[in-house]
């Protein structure tokens, strides 16, 4: 993994003073501390936070003129007027912004472009790497004063993101203004576009101060209202699909206008949600974005350091990244918030690296099956809301961060979302299947929550043309995509992969499905329900200390693409397996079955509807989500139903309504690397796959009854290169050991094995390396040397060693 660029985000608070003495103190401050991060990058980004983007809009022309900056904590410009009974007094931040210090300093333009000349300079001495200047624009109220937005032109306001017009909507249109500005010295003219006018002072600003991008913030260019799952098609009732190619046009017309007028590079933060959610919800044409505009697609959303929402983070961020105009992406870490009073490595996080680890074993991959991880780092911010850099926080993040670069992965996970990227966008395009969309991803993020370890990519149409090219590519994964969703020929490829050895997990309503995927489920649709079921399912892996698993689950339509209408096409077929049904009253309806016929050769399909375990209202961000005590949340059965192709994720919790915990496993170095977060660590994990009973290494197990046994820490990311097959229970460890000869690169150490066979996932290359003694005495020279077996099977690359008791000692 080879990043190109680094990008430092800051706010203007560490400049205390508008003096040299100061500027030059921070910048020193700056890039030392963070020199280990970006010192083999190809480049560094300064990503400046002076305001909220209204010194873009406000500006004259006239350097020497005060510009209003982001000096505060919390919200600049409080939009929420009704009284909030936990706030009687409306002191809280969010109500009440307060300045960093007594008697903040006043900057001007003038200062403001010779701090951005001075960045480039001092960066480029002390890095010897070219430094890039990135100016921004914030669509809300948080970070500084705006008389534009909230006094002269409350019209271009038209989300209640934080309260009534709080949001700038990047379609709106401008009133008359005869104040002179930079672009328009003889005022705004009556109806002129957002995207022209915003177009136009940007170039004018960017010019003068000498920035060399934009970044446009918090989902601002994506629709009306980027920070909830409503919008101008969906108001938390009902979708309006009539909608959809009016606001499609209109959100296009704002990249029209805006790129039209600015001609820097883009950059985008993007909305909070997947691409399901923008497009069923805002019709947010991000394939026509993307490829008419080719904007920096937008990073992981931050958003889970403050709602612990890790599957919305994962699975948003994958669905940007599906499909790309060219190769690069961003990853984004939350350090500091410079504006809120709070810094999520420190405080949300509690100095845990899982925000870390779990994006970065993301990954996707293109047309011609190669692998591509984000090449882009960004840090979010280097300084604090008093505008203090505290040396802890990048002397703590950069080796987790170079740790995860070093283990970027190399090959498909286990687990592979083929997104239909595409088809999603017709369907928005022609008005049609709204909730099927909307639900799609959301259930995918839910999944991920509940432990389901999805974390690479491809799209449909690049799934099609990756596997023409690489046969083998995906013969170790299982392939996991919408029914009714996928084309007809990428339903055709899906059908001939499983029914040639391949693993397919489909999920959603099959109403729509084409016809080959409804035979090959052996399902039809019946008449649709809707409401509270009983449930009925096998194969439940978790356990619990108190109370029961629910026997109901409540299908919310609206957000669950549609009431459940499968039932069996053929109750006699014998290749049908039943997992789960759901009945209300004395009808019953199919909610999860595995298909595998004889002449698949070992290939299997599971298909489950699956069902959104929230509400939706006309308020509130997220969708609120059901009480897991009472309700079974259906988006544990794509975890539970790995168990049919080998794979057992279970987790052990005091109780079943309990949190569970988050794992991935990314492929590196025909290694598997897992990388977990438990937010309830009185939960424990037993893991087995196809390979067998994972050991990580440096670390001890309990293997008893086919798994093992792991209680792990609140983030962990550990490698795995040993699997074992072992009736008997026992404890059994995997320690890393001095290598200490010349010429060996490592040594593993295995104890505790009992008749077990051993499959050992070398690094490619190694083979005439590798050495397994058993019974090791040192110093390891001689002894009982094992000749091991050299496989390559559906189960990849490895090295096999059967009937080992003791003491193994791997080497290479």
């Amino acid at each position: 993994m080879k990043i190109s660029a680094v990008t430092l985000e800051m706010s203007l608070k560490p400049f205390r003073d508008a003096s040299q003495k100061t500027v030059d103190k921070v910048l020193e401050t700056l890039f030392e501390q963070w020199r280990p991060l970006y010192k083999d990058a190809d480049g560094i980004s300064i990503l400046l936070w002076a305001s909220d983007g209204s010194e873009i809009l406000e500006y004259s022309g006239n350097l020497d003129d005060n510009f209003e900056w982001a000096k505060y904590i919390g919200v600049a410009n409080p939009r929420w007027h009704d009284p909030d009974p936990n706030d009687p007094e409306g002191i809280g931040i969010h109500r009440k912004p307060l300045p960093y210090i007594e008697n903040p300093p006043e900057f001007t333009y003038r200062w403001l472009k010779s701090l951005i000349s001075k960045i480039k300079t001092y960066g480029k001495k002390v890095s010897g790497k070219p430094i890039n200047l990135i100016a921004t624009f914030d669509p809300g109220p948080e970070f500084a004063k705006s008389d534009f937005k909230y006094k002269r032109h409350e019209e271009i306001c038209m989300a209640k993101t934080m309260g009534a017009k709080s949001f700038v909507c990047c379609y709106a249109t401008l009133n008359a203004d005869s104040k002179s500005y930079a672009a328009f010295p003889k005022g705004i003219p009556q109806g002129i576009s957002l995207g022209t006018y915003l177009g136009k002072q940007s170039q004018c600003f960017m010019d003068d101060m000498g920035f060399d991008a934009i970044w446009l913030s918090n989902g601002f260019g994506f629709g009306l209202e980027t920070w909830a799952y409503r919008g101008a098609l969906f108001d938390g009732f009902k979708f309006s699909p009539e909608k959809a190619p009016e606001t499609r046009e209109k959100v296009l017309n704002f990249w029209r206008d805006f790129t039209k007028e600015c001609k820097y590079p883009v950059q985008t933060r993007g909305s909070n949600f997947p691409s399901g959610t923008d497009l069923s919800s805002d019709a947010v044409p991000i394939r026509e974005i993307y490829k008419e505009f080719k904007p920096q697609p937008p990073p992981n959303s931050p958003w889970a350091a403050l709602n612990g929402d890790f599957g919305i983070e994962i699975g948003g961020w994958m669905s940007h990244i599906a499909d790309l105009p060219d190769k690069s992406y961003i990853y984004r870490f939350y350090t500091h918030d410079p504006w809120f009073r709070n810094s999520p490595w420190l405080d949300r996080y509690n100095r845990e690296s899982h925000d870390i680890y779990l994006p970065l074993a993301v990954s996707r991959i293109d047309g011609d099956g190669k692998i591509f991880n984000p090449d882009r780092l960004s840090l979010l911010t280097v300084d604090n809301s008093y505008g203090e850099m505290p040396e802890q926080v990048p002397n703590e993040v950069i080796p987790h961060l170079l740790e995860a670069i070093r283990h970027a992965p190399d090959a498909p996970s286990p687990v592979v979302w083929v997104y239909p990227f595409d088809e999603y966008h017709d369907m928005v395009a022609e008005g049609k299947r709204l909730d099927e969309i909307f639900f799609g991803d959301w259930f995918i993020c839910g999944a991920i929550n509940q432990g389901f370890p999805i974390n690479t990519v491809i799209s449909t149409t690049n799934f099609m043309k990756a596997i023409r090219k690489k046969p083998e590519l995906f013969k170790e994964s299982i392939l996991a995509a919408p029914a009714a969703a996928v084309s007809a020929k990428c339903a055709a490829a899906l059908a001939n992969f499983a029914k040639n050895g391949g693993k397919v997990i489909l999920y959603g309503p099959v109403a729509n499905a084409c016809a080959e995927i409804r035979s090959l489920l052996n399902l039809k649709a019946g008449p649709s329900l809707e409401g509270e079921f009983k449930m009925k399912i096998e194969g439940v892996q978790d356990t619990f200390k108190t109370g029961s698993i629910p026997d109901v689950f409540v299908h919310n339509a609206i957000v669950s693409g549609g009431g459940i209408e499968t039932v069996l096409a053929d109750k006699n077929d014998n290749s049908t397996k039943i997992i789960a049904k759901a009945s209300q009253g004395s009808q019953s309806r199919i909610i999860a079955l595995l298909r595998s016929e004889k002449g698949w050769n070992g290939g299997r399909i599971s298909w489950l509807r699956g069902t959104v375990s929230g509400t939706a209202s006309s308020g509130g961000h997220l969708l609120t989500p059901m009480d897991p005590e009472k309700n079974f949340y259906c988006e544990i059965l794509p975890r539970m139903m790995l168990h049919d192709f080998g794979y057992d994720i279970g987790y052990g919790k005091y109780s079943w309504g309990g949190r569970d915990p988050i794992t991935m496993i990314a492929r590196h170095t025909n290694g598997f690397y897992f990388s977990g977060f438990v937010p309830d660590m009185t939960a424990g994990i037993k893991l087995r796959m196809p390979q067998g009973i994972p050991l990580f290494t440096g670390t001890e197990t309990i293997v008893e009854n086919g798994a093992a046994s792991y209680n792990m820490p609140k983030s962990w990311h550990r490698e795995c290169r040993v699997f074992i097959e072992q009736e008997e229970s026992g404890r059994v460890v995997c320690a890393e050991q001095t290598a200490e000869y010349h010429g060996l690169k490592r040594r593993i150490r295995l104890s505790g094995l009992k008749n077990a066979t051993v499959r050992f996932y070398h690094e490619p290359g190694s083979e005439k390396n590798i050495k397994m003694l058993l019974d090791p005495v040192y110093p390891f020279l001689v002894g009982k040397f094992q000749k091991f077996e050299i496989m390559d099977d559906k189960n990849g690359k490895h090295l096999d060693l059967k009937g080992i008791t003791g003491e193994l000692l791997i080497s290479w």
